[in-house]
């Protein structure tokens, strides 16, 4: 990753150095790394990725590489050099790497190849922390640390051993090999210094501190519970919606609240006791008149995109105001870092719009109650390990309700398991089909989107990622698929390859069936894409999307082991694009930008 300054250089002389870069085989340049490097089918980050030639080699060999540069010039040749499905190219630098860490992912291998040089010293601790906080359990660094003298064309700055040792020490990397080489480009008097660093368990001291606020820390109520629960189940289910800051992340305090009375909703209305027998007299300070009023509101219907009026609009807000505040108050105060005063997590409120006739939850509403801030190794391990997290937190809420109750309630443990199921969407597939049959009566056709082949009255709604691993009923995800097809991919997960051959089909699809279906519709299409994809854009088209949905199938199929699945080559079908398609009613399909 090249320092502000030296960009420059690399802007003006891009064609000249990847030249350079691409005569140097990789198996040349890193044979130190070959057998230490994470079984194929694991993901890659290349920073400072040059000319490609690293991302390149890793991707032929059936890795996901996430290959980021500053350079734009250098990034134009790598993409020339090297296109392929398995790399996604982003513009991005240390000591933050903000785009990269918006993707959500971690990674079995960090290649830094001639960068470390650049990053100034002032900045390498933070940067090194940065990319810790991107490597998966028993992941591995690789950086190569430029000896010799420096090039005075750009900027460089000196490096050691030694340097490196100890700052991978503070954040519980371990030296795991170092090996010297040669310069490859012949140059006397430079050398090379190549390290590899790894981490155990998640190297962080987060999962650790998650086990004692779950299972050690005093609770007075299940409140405390509640909140990680919460929080996890954002990371899970609605991380489009958070921003990055240098360490930490930020989350609308209005999701944090809706999530709240999501899950409370069901257990306060079936009469499980969330606190001592002792304080039942005072009950749980956020069930009040409002909450009481939202009883008819399902939760499920309490989600992105979903509009209120007139006084279910009026209790909504207060409801979530009123939570807020008790969050702010209660949990958030008393989860603390282990011996000390210090909360985990800060809280902003802001002061309260007037309460209005109609909403609609989308991420303005949401952001109006506030900011709720997550230490960034925090969120990073609720990403990635909620699925054996929140089952702990589930049972520890339950333990809680058992013992709160006596024997008040008969059956106690089995409804409370059920009350803290997560609602989520049905599997409702109803509004594709009505789209399906709406173009058909305009008498357009309708294509499988994994094939191209025309459907005929035999077909199928698919789940682009599977519902039963990752329950999703967005319009962006369902999709017209031939029937035999549908269940040849059943419950597996679409290859990179797959969706990229897939995409002009896919945003075809979506603008026949949604985006020019009026602008709320093509409003809450965009919302909900931005709740559950990691977009990196304030105003996403559908490129855009399609880019999210790439990265997030390989979170998907590193933290849920799905088995890929490959429909094949679509055959001599003519692939329209979307230039060649067009709306209802007659104008041309183009990318379709929202404001959000």
């Amino acid at each position: 990753m090249h320092s502000m300054t030296s960009i420059p250089y690399y802007e003006q002389h891009a064609a000249r150095l990847a030249g350079q870069y691409e005569s140097l085989a990789f198996e040349d340049v890193h044979a130190g790394l070959l057998d230490a490097l994470p079984a194929p089918g694991g993901t890659v980050l290349d920073v400072g990725a040059g000319s490609g030639r690293d991302a390149a080699w890793f991707a032929a060999n059936g890795y996901d590489v996430v290959a980021v540069d500053p350079s734009d010039a250098m990034l134009a040749q790598a993409r020339r050099l090297h296109p392929s499905d398995r790399i996604h190219w982003l513009s991005d630098s240390l000591p933050d790497l903000a785009k990269v860490r918006r993707l959500g992912l971690n990674f079995d291998l960090i290649l830094l190849s001639a960068v470390w040089m650049h990053i100034p010293p002032a900045d390498r601790e933070r940067s090194l922390r940065k990319l810790a906080t991107l490597l998966a359990p028993k992941g591995r660094i690789a950086i190569s640390l430029r000896l010799g003298a420096p090039d005075t064309e750009r900027a460089m700055h000196e490096v050691s051993l030694l340097e490196l040792s100890a700052l991978a020490q503070r954040f519980g990397l371990r030296m795991v090999r170092t090996s010297d080489s040669q310069d490859r480009l012949g140059r006397a008097d430079v050398s090379w210094t190549n390290v590899v660093l790894g981490l155990p368990d998640d190297g962080l001291g987060a999962l650790p501190l998650l086990r004692h606020l779950i299972l050690v820390d005093e609770k007075a109520s299940t409140y405390k519970i509640a909140l990680l629960r919460v929080i996890a189940r954002i990371a899970d289910t609605a991380s489009g919606l958070a921003r990055y800051e240098s360490e930490s992340v930020v989350l609308p305090l209005g999701l944090v609240s809706l999530f709240w009375l999501r899950m409370y909703k069901p257990l306060i209305e079936n009469q499980l006791p969330q606190m001592p027998a002792s304080r039942l007299g005072t009950g749980p300070g956020f069930v009040t008149d409002n909450f009481h009023a939202l009883r008819s509101v399902t939760t499920v219907e309490l989600g992105i995109g979903s509009m209120f009026a007139g006084d279910t609009a009026r209790h909504l807000h207060r409801s979530l105001s009123e939570i807020s505040q008790v969050i702010r108050d209660m949990p958030a105060k008393y989860l603390r870092w282990p011996s000390s005063d210090r909360p985990i997590f800060e809280i902003t409120r802001r002061r309260q719009m007037s309460t209005p006739q109609q909403l609609r939850i989308d991420d303005a509403f949401l952001w109006s109650f506030g900011d709720f801030r997550v230490p960034l190794e925090v969120w990073q391990a609720l990403t990635h390990y909620n699925v054996w997290i929140e089952p702990v937190l589930v049972a520890e809420w339950v333990r809680l309700i058992e013992a709160y109750s006596g024997n008040r309630v008969p059956d106690v443990r089995m409804l409370a398991h059920r009350l803290l199921a997560w609602a989520d969407p049905v599997r409702d597939t109803s509004f594709a089909r009505a789209a399906v049959e709406r173009i058909r009566a305009e008498g357009k056709p309708v294509y499988c989107v994994w094939t191209g082949a025309r459907l005929r009255d035999e077909y199928d709604v698919d789940h682009c990622f599977p519902f039963s691993a990752w329950p999703c009923g967005d319009a962006w995800n369902l999709m017209p698929s031939a029937r035999n097809i549908n269940i040849q991919k059943s419950n597996r997960l679409v290859t990179q390859a797959a969706l990229e051959r897939a995409s002009d089909w896919i945003t075809a699809w979506w603008a026949d069936a949604f985006l020019g279906q009026g602008e709320a519709q093509r409003q809450r299409f965009f919302l909900e894409a931005a709740q559950t994809l990691p977009l990196l854009v304030a105003s996403p088209g559908t490129a855009d999307i399609i880019d999210a949905m790439k990265m997030h199938r390989i979170r998907l199929s590193k933290d849920q082991g799905l088995r890929p699945w490959e429909p094949g080559e679509v055959g001599n079908r003519k692939r329209m694009t979307t230039s060649e398609l067009a709306f209802p009613d007659g104008s041309a399909v183009k990318e379709l930008p929202v404001n959000r």
